[in-house]
Order: structure tokens, then C-alpha cells, then sequence
């Protein structure tokens, strides 16, 4: 039965860029109750309309005759997780082929509505969708809390109910213990929803990622495949990144570019185009590098969903393939835009160093280096290093320029991307002898340092082994790996010690929120999140709440 309540408490939200269209909705809303009601005209103004205040419900035009359509500002609040459990986002659409836009991206909203719409259409959706919020709410509110023990423990609540919402719950639950590392109880949740209904697509999907992250990546790849290949769910581009995911971490890059591109034939997105250009790079496709990250560019251009590092990598792109006055003009046209930012403002100074020497300009070139050294200051595993050090090289400052990659490195010796981006910069610079040496000296020493580590911590010398690895954290603090061995020598370190340390707990929650803003969602993340809830289960008096 849909819901009976009053709808005159909620707060409502009109995105429509046309006056007339704003005051019909806010009119249909009016018939309904809902006299709480803000309008904004962009996504612009809707973004910081959502991140300043909290909505019971969302009308959002798709079209909105801007740089950024609903979809796009949909799909940035989600990941942003700036919409509140109990909030529906309803897209309104001229389109009837909206639908397989909706199957296809990454985030769904709740409901979408074909013009012309009524107050009718509205009441009956929402009411529909207000009974499934209050049946899922009692999950849904623990899981934006990250209360993953608790979301799971009120879906189990809800599945002993067997109602209607039992298959919600389901997938829900599945989608908890994968957050969880639980991935083989995520495949038995999500092997139990397909003994139901064999072509679940959600349970389908799950099972895939169950997989993948339990590290059985050709079964990942397999299952995400006959997804693809079936014609429910051949455009559902989560399957396309399980298996470029999987792809990558089995050492096939390339494979993973070609998914990758794949899926944006499928969701042809800014943040698709981006991926492509990204992957293309690192691969050395610098011609498929050069059109996705042009796409990227053109597409969010004044647009809330633009990025810094489109424009950077396209500028660098550009230089490789031999047209540095096409790289000065990208730098040149988002200058302004970008010019508070430090990160862009020195990857840009490298740039324009590279290109300065390409014309043979050297006192140019050096004063650029000069003002991009003094913004980057130590290396870091990111673009602006690498791009400097790709200048120097350049230059002739070979020891420079090593020594910025090798710190490269250091910042983060397990990140694969990284690591082709640096060969990538060696080989461009005639230095290819040079790419085993760089790569393997700097993550011998990281890796040496935390198997020295974990040595003191075998010979119960545990002060000393935490010891070294907070100096290793305090020295490389976006260090992956290094983050992910410290939070599981923290663990031991409470383990041989079968002490409450508050101080040590709080320590290893602060490593795995860095981790979880560097790695969101990977699966190794999960795995350590679950080591510490189970060291936290061997201590007297523990909560497991968190």
C-alpha cells in the first residue's frame, strides 16, 4: 500500500532552468502540500542550494540548456554523498530514451517523470517511493552514516519480515558486506537472489564484484562479460569497470583501456571521456589520449563537473605528440580558472617549461622550472611531479629529475598508475635504461622499510615496529601501501598487546579515512576495515559498533 501520511513536511527542491516550467512545478507542488519549496535555475546554484540545506525531495529537469545536465549534477551529489538517506531525487525528462540513459550510468535516481507532468504524476510516484524510503530507512540511514554493522544488522531485521522489500533488502545487504570485505558472504547473498530470479542484473553485477574482490579476477571478467553481453544489461557500464578493474589488476593495462573506452561509447560523460584519456596516457595512445580528454575538456567547460586535470593532461599530451603552441593555447584557456589552485599552477608551469624548450627558448625555460620547483617542493605521486621531473630531464638536469621521480615512487610504490607514468616520462626522455632502476631502487626501499617493520614486530620488539612504520607514514603520508601496513601493524601491535588503547584505535581509524579518501571503495580498503573490526572483536569491552 502506497504511503498515507501528509507530504506538507517536506522541504522541496525545483532544478528547472525555465521560469515557466518553475512556476508550474512549484504550483503542482503547492496541490500536494508541499509549500516548502526552492528553486534554482542551474546546476550550479543547485549544488550549493543541496550542500547547504536538507531536501525531502528533488525535481530535476535533465535538459537543463547548460554546460551541466540533471544526470551530471545527480551523479556528482552521490558520489559527494551530499544527499541525505531520506531524500528522493526525481529526474524530469522530455525524453522517453531516458530510461536507458538511467539503466546505464553509475547512480540511478529514485524516479524519473516524462513530461508533460502533473500534479497526479508527481503524487503517485512520490507517494510509492515515500513507502519504499520508510521500509529501506532504517538500512539506508546507517549506511550514510557508515554504520555498515549497523545497516547490515537492520537489513537482516527486514528480511525476517519476508515482505515485499525482501529483495531490496537483499541487494542491500550484499552491497554492505562487500563494503565490509565480507566479499564470500556477499557472493552467498548474491547466489541466493539469483536462485530467485536468474537474471537479477544488481545480483548478477554483485556477484562479479564479490569476486573481484576476493582476488578471482577471471571469474570477475567472465560474469561482468555475459552481463554485457546479454540485452538487459548491455549497457550497464558498472559491469565495463569490473572488468577493466580486474583487467588492471592483473597486469593488463592495456585490456583496461580498451573496457574503459568501451564503456564510453556506452555513457559518452565527462567523467568517462576522462578515464579513457587517463588510461589512453599512462598506455602511450596519445592519440586516443588527445581525443577523450578534448571531449573531457569541451564537455565540462564552466561546467561544476570540471576538472583541473583534464586540461593538464591534455597540455602534456599535446606536448608529446609535437604541438606545443596547441598545448599553450589549452593552458591558456582555463588559466584563469584554475590560477588560485597550486596544483594546476605548477603542473602548468612544467608544462610551459617543456614547451619552452622545445622551441629551443633554454632562459625561458629555466625561469619556468625555477617558479614550478618552488610550488611542488617534495615529489608526490601525482602529475605535477612527474611533469616537472619530465621538464628537467628535458633541461639536462638528469639528477633532478631522477631524484623527483624516485620520489614519485616513494610517495606511493604500489600505485601502478604512477609507476607508468614515470616509465612513460623516462622513455619520452631517452632515459628507458633508466625506467627498471628508478622503479625497483625506490620500491625495494619502501618495501624494505616495512618488512623491517614487521621483522621487530615478529621478535615481540612491538613499540619499535610501530615505531618505524609511523615515521614511514610521517615521511610518505599518501603512501597506499604504506598506510594499509601501518593499520595492520597498528592492529597486531593491539592484538600482542590484548589492550584497550584508545590512542592506537583512534590512530588506525585516522590511516583507513586516508585510505578511504585515496582509494575510495577498493577492495583492499574493505579487507583492512574488517581486519580492525575483527581486532577490536578480540578486545575485552570493545564495541563493535563502528
Amino acid at each position: 500500500m502506497a504511503y498515507q501520511g501528509s507530504l506538507s513536511h517536506i522541504h522541496a527542491l525545483i532544478v528547472e532552468d525555465m521560469a515557466v516550467q518553475q512556476t508550474t512545478l512549484r504550483g503542482q507542488l503547492a496541490l500536494l502540500g508541499i509549500s516548502q519549496v526552492d528553486v534554482a535555475a542551474n546546476a550550479d546554484d543547485a549544488y550549493r542550494f543541496i550542500r547547504s540545506r536538507r531536501y525531502g525531495l528533488i525535481l530535476c529537469d535533465f535538459n537543463l540548456n547548460a554546460r551541466t545536465d540533471g544526470q551530471q549534477l545527480f551523479e556528482l551529489v552521490r558520489e559527494q554523498n551530499l544527499l541525505p538517506a531520506d531524500c528522493l531525487f526525481f529526474m524530469i525528462t522530455a525524453e522517453s530514451s531516458y530510461a536507458s540513459v538511467a539503466a546505464a550510468s553509475e547512480h540511478h535516481p529514485d524516479a524519473y517523470l516524462l513530461k508533460p507532468v502533473t500534479a497526479s504524476d508527481i503524487e503517485d510516484r512520490l507517494k510509492a517511493m515515500l513507502d519504499k524510503r520508510e521500509a529501506l530507512l532504517p538500512i539506508n540511514s546507517r549506511l550514510a552514516k557508515d554504520d555498515l554493522v549497523g545497516a547490515l544488522q537492520a537489513a537482516d531485521e527486514l528480511l525476517g519480515q519476508r515482505n515485499r522489500w525482501f529483495m531490496s533488502a537483499l541487494q542491500l545487504k550484499g552491497q554492505t558486506l562487500l563494503k565490509l570485505g565480507r566479499h564470500e558472504d556477499a557472493r552467498t547473498v548474491f547466489e541466493q537472489a539469483l536462485e530467485v530470479r536468474p537474471e537479477l542484473l544488481w545480483a548478477r553485477l554483485g556477484l562479479a564484484r564479490a569476486h573481484k574482490a576476493a582476488g578471482r579476477f577471471g571469474d570477475a571478467r567472465k560474469l561482468a562479460q555475459a552481463i554485457i553481453d546479454s540485452k538487459e544489461g548491455e549497457k550497464l557500464v558498472a559491469a565495463y569497470d569490473v572488468i577493466a578493474e580486474a583487467q588492471e589488476a592483473s597486469g593488463d593495462p592495456l585490456g583496461a583501456l580498451w573496457t574503459l573506452r568501451d564503456a564510453s561509447l556506452v555513457v559518452p560523460s565527462c567523467r568517462r571521456h576522462r578515464m579513457v584519456g587517463e588510461s589512453a596516457y599512462r598506455n602511450g595512445d596519445l592519440d586516443m589520449a588527445r581525443q577523450a580528454l578534448t571531449k573531457a575538456t569541451k564537455s565540462s567547460r564552466g561546467s561544476i563537473v570540471a576538472q583541473p586535470q583534464d586540461s593538464l593532461l591534455l597540455a602534456q599530451t599535446l606536448v608529446d605528440i609535437g604541438e606545443p603552441a596547441e598545448a599553450t593555447r589549452a593552458l591558456h584557456d582555463v588559466k584563469m580558472i584554475y590560477k588560485d589552485q597550486p596544483a594546476f599552477t605548477s603542473t602548468a608551469l612544467a608544462i610551459q617549461a617543456q614547451v619552452a624548450l622545445a622551441a629551443g627558448n633554454a632562459e625561458q625555460a629555466e625561469a619556468a622550472l625555477a617558479q614550478a620547483r618552488e610550488v611542488v617542493g617534495k615529489g608526490k605521486a601525482d602529475l605535477a611531479t612527474v611533469t616537472l621531473a619530465k621538464a628537467e630531464l628535458m633541461a639536462g638536469h638528469e639528477d633532478a629529475g631522477l631524484a623527483l621521480l624516485g620520489s614519485a615512487i616513494s610517495a606511493d610504490h604500489e600505485n601502478l598508475r604512477v609507476k607508468q607514468m614515470i616509465a612513460k616520462a623516462l622513455e619520452d626522455t631517452g632515459h628507458p635504461d633508466k625506467v627498471s632502476h628508478v622503479i625497483e631502487s625506490a620500491t625495494a626501499s619502501m618495501q624494505g622499510m616495512v618488512a623491517d617493520a614487521r621483522k621487530l614486530l615478529r621478535d615481540s620488539r612491538i613499540d619499535e615496529a610501530v615505531g618505524m612504520i609511523e615515521n614511514a607514514v610521517h615521511e610518505y603520508p599518501e603512501n597506499t601501501g604504506v598506510l594499509l601496513q601501518a593499520a595492520q601493524i597498528q592492529c597486531m601491535a593491539l592484538r600482542l598487546k590484548k589492550a584497550h588503547d584508545d590512542q592506537r584505535i583512534d590512530t588506525i581509524r585516522d590511516y583507513l579515512d586516508r585510505l578511504d579518501k585515496l582509494l575510495p571503495g577498493h577492495d583492499r580498503v574493505n579487507m583492512m576495515r574488517r581486519y580492525f573490526r575483527e581486532t577490536l572483536g578480540t578486545l575485552d569491552g570493545v564495541s563493535l559498533a563502528h
